[in-house]
């Protein structure tokens, strides 16, 4: 007891210090506070707060992420007990919900498909479908996507005044160029929410690119072969912030066993370690090790590739794939420590505005 009074004192004490000044370095020592009380939603508040202010805090948004994890684990656990005793629609959407936040579409999809056939309530037709575009959206296979659109095509029409299975359909059919798909979805979308300026501007965009439209089948066979959606091609122009990634590079580099580090994203890579030809060289190098290997994985349904390691006499070349881009680093020796950690925090695919959300 002594020791829970003690952490609530330093509580008070590292809020009055945020409340007198504002540095990151108070908001990280009382969200310190709130995570070893396992107060983990007024951590992520309180990272959330602090990270208005300071967005650049790597260490808030690891607090963040760690302390978001843990409440989304212990409310996961007291969510399917409580459905192991009295089963319900609302403790079945939030507990899909949560799973599918946590990157956890499996789960989501057993869940649902529990949820649905034990009583055939139709909003789990959409959390299936919602489980299915995640799987497509990360493995990018036709039938992944198929399942989706079918499952929230099934949905609208038993609940025909749910917005969310329609911008799922748009969100499918838009990323890989079913325009005449998506124009039906948002024509929908507006029967619900009319004058809606966003929709409306969303409508004419996409019924410009409607003389270009494929059928659904085949742009979602289009995706799966080539592994790209339309909205991958900014991408390929290289559209990122490099001085944001310029020092985790830097010090990844200068490690003493890391002879190249990279950081690729579409056709544009930067690369610290090598300089001329031979970085461009070496660049497209790696960058072709890492699409073959996520076309090989697409092709034999293995899901996304987390990391793409090749071993050697020359040492070892380790990619870490993620939403952001690639990290990748050639090493006289497998990556543990600290290479380890900066080729994690270059390719992290929580995005800072996740974060902060």
């Amino acid at each position: 007891m002594s020791w829970f009074t003690t952490s609530r004192g330093r509580v008070r004490r590292a809020i009055r210090a945020v409340s007198k000044d504002s540095r990151a370095a108070n908001y990280v020592a009382l969200a310190r506070e709130y995570s070893a009380l396992g107060q983990h939603e007024n951590a992520v508040r309180t990272c959330s707060e602090g990270l208005e202010l300071h967005p650049e805090c790597d260490e808030l948004q690891r607090i963040a992420r760690g302390a978001r994890a843990e409440h989304q684990r212990a409310r996961t656990a007291c969510l399917r007990k409580e459905l192991s005793v009295a089963p319900r629609a609302a403790l079945y959407r939030e507990l899909c919900e949560l799973l599918l936040e946590a990157g956890e579409a499996q789960g989501a999809l057993e869940t649902a498909q529990r949820w649905r056939s034990r009583t055939q309530e139709p909003e789990a037709l959409y959390f299936v479908a919602a489980a299915h575009a995640e799987f497509f959206f990360d493995g990018r296979r036709s039938h992944d996507g198929m399942s989706a659109f079918q499952s929230a095509d099934e949905c609208a029409r038993s609940l025909p005044r749910d917005k969310r299975p329609l911008r799922l359909q748009f969100e499918i059919a838009r990323r890989c160029g079913a325009w005449e798909d998506a124009r039906r979805a948002l024509a929908r979308l507006l029967e619900l929410m009319p004058g809606n300026p966003l929709l409306e501007a969303r409508f004419r965009r996409v019924l410009a690119n409607c003389a270009h439209s494929k059928p659904l089948q085949r742009a979602l066979v289009d995706v799966e072969r080539s592994g790209q959606f339309l909205d991958d091609e900014p991408e390929e122009a290289g559209t990122f912030d490099r001085e944001s990634l310029r020092p985790a590079l830097k010090r990844l580099a200068s490690v003493p066993e890391v002879h190249v580090a990279f950081f690729l994203r579409g056709n544009t890579a930067l690369v610290q370690g090598a300089r001329g030809p031979t970085a461009d060289r070496t660049a497209r190098a790696v960058r072709e090790v890492l699409k073959a290997s996520q076309a090989s994985a697409r092709r034999m349904a293995l899901g996304r590739a987390l990391e793409i390691r090749v071993e050697g006499s020359f040492g070892a070349l380790t990619l870490k794939p993620g939403s952001r881009g690639a990290s990748a680093a050639w090493t006289s020796r497998p990556p543990r420590g600290e290479v380890r950690a900066v080729l994690d925090q270059l390719s992290d695919e929580t995005r800072r505005e996740e974060v902060a959300r």
